[in-house]
């Protein structure tokens, strides 16, 4: 971790195991943008090579929020791709929506956060997303704020 950089520990708690290396990442973009004051934020991780028709690396969202006391928490986690024919569009592949407590996932629909395996399938997708991180599969990572 950088000398600069927050701790691991100024995010709250969530429902699912998210690891400490995930933390570090999104400790590292944010503190590119100093002076962010409380309210919501959009991480975005995208590869420009991404396509309907070659696929590739989908484009990844990470929505947070910083409150009054300087911690953030996480709300959603949002894995997209292109779907449909003749015409794709992005759209929503996997969400981890820590707000509403649900998983959404293309092929089964939405569940609650507490179904059986929920833990697996995100430690699973994190471990993907860390690994194509550290790869530099992601040309593009974008800090929104509203």
């Amino acid at each position: 971790m950088h000398r600069n950089s927050l701790p691991a520990t100024s995010f709250n708690k969530t429902a699912l195991p998210i690891s400490l290396t995930l933390l570090d990442t999104l400790n590292n973009v944010l503190n590119k943008h100093t002076g962010l004051v409380e309210g919501h934020h959009i991480i975005h991780f995208s590869n420009k090579h991404y396509t309907a028709e070659h696929g590739g690396y989908h484009p990844i969202e990470i929505a947070l929020a910083k409150d009054i006391h300087n911690l953030y928490s996480i709300f959603c986690i949002t894995d997209f791709s292109f779907n449909g024919y003749p015409y794709p569009t992005l759209e929503r592949d996997i969400e981890f929506d820590f707000t509403h407590a649900t998983v959404f996932t293309r092929y089964s629909g939405l569940k609650s956060m507490s179904a059986p395996n929920t833990d697996k399938l995100y430690t699973l997708w994190e471990s993907r997303f860390i690994d194509n991180l550290a790869k530099g599969a992601y040309s593009q990572v974008e800090l929104r704020s509203r």
